[in-house]
């Protein structure tokens, strides 16, 4: 099939949705389709401390460029919203000549050019969109609600990342059928023999790490409040380094007492080398507010660190606490992460036991092989190619393991 991603996230913007896009596009290149992925420009590319150290293009993708890619902030985090004025007549003359079997949207409902896509698909052309966000019914939805319905209705298939989307998206489509298909991890890259960071280890005390933006909903705040009380119960033998970037950087490093500052290393911002970073820390905390999925959590799961993380809906779907880490409560309390953050760092057999079952969790469930097969499976589907029978979310959750 020829299949075309329509996406605002991608390189050199790092994100969950930017990973799935990727992942989705080598994966479904790899079973044999041509893919071209379609994504805005960055104004501004993001500094990334190993910037040179990858080569995002992939001789089996196609990547194409349409107007410009500008960041806003909403629901919590930072956004992109890709703009190209009067470009559905350039959009139009793309798929016609292309003849694109399948024109997958990532985040469809997200205001952006992308939108303008479902209205200019050519017939005999499958529409899909995956909706990767959790966000809550408001007074700005209701007002964007008529067009955005106008554009995914148009769509013939929905996809969620996680069962956790489909309530609010439920609030404003009712009529929508949903598929759950997850994100996706490259077992391979995120393996645990990936080689630690040399300067991390030096000290001898146990590491514990922290990945992501530095937005608000991510919680760097709590898990700074909280590494300052893991650092005064272990008598300052423990570190704690941060993966990540952002204008409130400066804000928060001026948090930190200056003993405590001098026990948090601040790496910036991390692209192919995240998996060295991972198998440089004994434990990954997230003490983040809201999240469809977990991409993190992923990613550390694979491998094999335990995760400490909030007891929000979107992770309870991805690891179970107790088996692959533990789910804080409240997501906002920092001295519940630091309890058990220590508590963690004092049982290394439970460190290592539930890094083993995260591994197994991830590349059994979560493996881009399996989850770019379920893809594959139900754009044939949508064509009228294949018939398989509709899993509910409670059946994907049941489901036994990939392997």
């Amino acid at each position: 099939m020829r299949v075309c991603i329509l996406t605002d996230y991608y390189y050199p913007q790092l994100g969950g949705i930017t990973e799935h896009v990727h992942g989705q596009a080598v994966n479904l290149a790899a079973r044999g389709h041509e893919v071209t992925i379609v994504t805005g420009r960055l104004p501004h590319v993001p500094r990334a401390a190993d910037r040179g150290d990858r080569v995002i293009a992939s001789d089996d993708v196609e990547l194409v460029h349409m107007g410009a890619a500008l960041p806003l902030y909403g629901n919590g985090s930072q956004t992109l919203h890709t703009v190209l004025p009067l470009g559905t007549r350039q959009l139009r003359r793309f798929f016609a000549a292309r003849q694109f079997d399948v024109v997958h949207i990532h985040a469809p409902y997200n205001p952006s050019f992308f939108m303008l896509a479902p209205f200019v698909l050519p017939a005999g052309t499958i529409g899909v969109g995956t909706y990767h966000s959790v966000f809550t019914p408001g007074r700005v939805r209701d007002l964007v609600h008529a067009p955005t319905r106008a554009s995914l209705s148009r769509l013939d298939g929905h996809i969620v990342v996680s069962d956790v989307c489909i309530e609010p998206l439920d609030h404003y489509f009712p009529e929508f059928t949903w598929r759950v298909i997850p994100n996706g991890i490259d077992e391979d890259h995120f393996a645990p023999g990936a080689e630690p960071i040399a300067a991390l280890r030096e000290s001898g005390d146990p590491v514990i790490l922290f990945l992501g933006r530095f937005d608000p909903r991510n919680g760097l705040g709590i898990m700074l409040e909280a590494f300052n009380e893991v650092w005064r119960a272990r008598d300052g033998r423990v570190r704690l380094c941060v993966v990540g970037d952002g204008p409130l950087r400066r804000y928060y490093q001026s948090r930190l007492a200056p003993g405590v500052a001098e026990a948090v290393h601040w790496a910036g911002r991390i692209d192919w080398n995240r998996p060295r970073y991972y198998a440089s820390a004994d434990v990954f905390c997230t003490p983040c507010q809201r999240a469809s999925f977990g991409m993190v959590l992923l990613e550390a799961m694979s491998c094999g660190r335990p995760v400490v993380g909030s007891l929000i809906s979107g992770f309870e779907r991805l690891l179970t606490s107790g088996r692959e880490g533990l789910l804080v409560t409240p997501e906002d309390d920092p001295a519940a992460f630091a309890s058990a953050l220590v508590h963690l760092l004092e049982s290394p057999a439970e460190l290592a036991r539930m890094g083993a079952e995260g591994r197994v969790t991830a590349t059994t469930r979560y493996a881009w092989s399996s989850v770019a097969a379920e893809l594959e499976a139900y754009y044939l589907e949508l064509r009228g190619e294949l018939r398989v029978p509709l899993r509910t979310a409670t059946e994907v959750d049941e489901a036994p393991a990939r392997v």
